[in-house]
């Protein structure tokens, strides 16, 4: 039995503890190292995945830039088409991406519109199925709803600081890009002998890009378009083009129109987020951006321009632009139909803002100061 007066050194194994730790960190570094190398060889970059709570920053700073803001709303077309550094450049007003993708731009206009606090100006994606289901629950919703009922307590915090983090670790190592693991890197990207090409990437600032020179063409086109028409992105196995883009245009010319009514009836709802927003002095400004090939078919078909977008045109107080309408805007192409290449963002985005009338409009601040003393 040991005495009360032993040593408690004595119960403890002795070993060269410091070489173990030394010799793992060594290993551990050593796999990091050539994990980074591989996937730099297979053009894998760093890129931090979308969130809740980066989406959630994001929102406070749309309410806290006033009216220095320039709020971008709806899906993945203007989060991959617009480039925010050249927005910021142009207009001198501070970009803010709040697009979701694949979601209504509804919730979060309806975010903005009940917020005092926003006073910028605001580009809203315009999409008519997200008029005509006013009502539809998803991400969108969900990201609005807990950011109005969290965003009179919202501070930093231990989770804000371990998001930061994470969003660090992702800028930076390749193994973590978009949201993966080092395991999961080393098993689908550098050890599966066709990984899946790394044509997206997600910047911190929430703005996507796009590059469609990683991806099979026309097939990848070709699923995009088979999505749309909400069938399994799958061709049958020896189709040519000529047969492929025959069969679509006929499942295509077959499609039914949507019904109006449930648009119709929402047109007063929508223009009264804008409303709320220009009352206080803010900016709204709905654009239809960019389509191509059988996307842009598609579109027509479901909802056709002549009774969807002039209605709601003639039904707004919004400034409202269509791309076909601007010879500065109907010439970009989009490669999958639906979303313009990473190459394209910035001349798309400086024709955007001379086609809107942006440029230079940013508030002048020191008036503003001189005003207010």
């Amino acid at each position: 039995m040991l005495s009360s007066t032993s040593s408690s050194d004595a119960r403890l194994p002795h070993g060269p503890w410091l070489k173990v730790l030394f010799g793992g960190l060594l290993v551990a570094a050593g796999f990091a190292g050539v994990l980074e190398l591989r996937l730099a060889a297979r053009h894998y970059q760093p890129a931090v995945a979308d969130s809740e709570d980066l989406w959630a920053s994001e929102r406070h700073r749309a309410a806290e830039l006033g009216d220095r803001a320039l709020i971008l709303v709806g899906a993945s077309r203007i989060q991959l088409d617009t480039d925010l550094d050249v927005l910021r450049r142009k207009t001198g007003l501070e970009p803010v991406q709040l697009a979701i993708d694949g979601n209504s731009f509804v919730p979060v206009l309806q975010s903005l519109a009940d917020d005092a606090r926003v006073t910028g100006t605001v580009i809203v994606d315009f999409a008519p199925r997200a008029v005509g289901e006013w009502e539809r629950s998803d991400a969108a919703s969900q990201y609005a709803g807990d950011y109005e009922r969290q965003r009179h307590r919202f501070r930093i915090n231990a989770e804000a600081s371990e998001e930061v983090l994470t969003r660090w670790r992702s800028q930076l190592l390749r193994s973590y890009a978009d949201g993966a693991t080092p395991l999961s890197s080393l098993r689908k990207r550098v050890l599966s002998p066709q990984p899946v090409p790394q044509y997206l990437l997600m910047r911190p600032d929430r703005s996507r890009l796009a590059d469609y020179r990683r991806v099979p063409m026309p097939d990848f086109y070709y699923g995009r378009v088979l999505l749309a028409l909400g069938r399994p992105p799958e061709l049958e196995p020896g189709s040519t083009v000529a047969q492929v883009e025959s069969n679509l245009h006929a499942t295509i010319a077959a499609l039914p129109t949507a019904d109006f009514d449930p648009f119709r009836r929402r047109l007063a709802d929508l223009d009264g987020l804008v409303a709320a927003i220009q009352a206080r002095g803010g900016r709204v400004i709905v654009v239809a951006f960019p389509v191509s090939g059988f996307i842009r078919d598609i579109d027509e078909r479901h909802y056709p321009r002549a009774r969807f977008w002039d209605a709601f045109a003639r039904n707004t107080q919004s400034r409202t632009l269509h791309f076909e309408d601007d010879p500065r805007l109907r010439g970009f192409v989009c490669p999958d139909g639906s979303h313009l290449d990473f190459r394209d963002r910035a001349a798309f985005t400086s024709a955007l803002v001379d086609a809107l009338g942006l440029a230079g409009t940013a508030p002048d601040t020191a008036a503003v100061s001189a005003a207010a003393r």
